[in-house]
């Protein structure tokens, strides 16, 4: 018989930070990890409504939890 201890720590991810990208239409991107692992000359996100963000696009507003993120994006069946 197995014993569940939890998930290994090869199922985290770590970081140290998170850069928040916020499109004209209202939507926000969030990135994960430091500026560095990010910039590039030709680095770009693009947006559901198709707009490229860029690092320059960032705002300096608190992102969301991972929990509110979550409880966003799953739907009840029949919703």
């Amino acid at each position: 018989m197995r014993h569940y201890s939890g998930p290994s720590p090869e199922s985290f991810v770590l970081f140290s930070k998170r850069i928040v990208l916020g499109c004209g239409c209202g939507e926000r991107l969030i990135l994960l990890g430091l500026e560095e692992d990010w910039r590039s000359e030709k680095t770009f996100f693009e947006c559901e409504c198709g707009a490229r963000l860029t690092l320059v696009d960032r705002v300096e507003e608190e992102a969301p939890g991972i929990g509110e993120l979550l409880r966003g994006s799953i739907k009840a069946p029949g919703a």
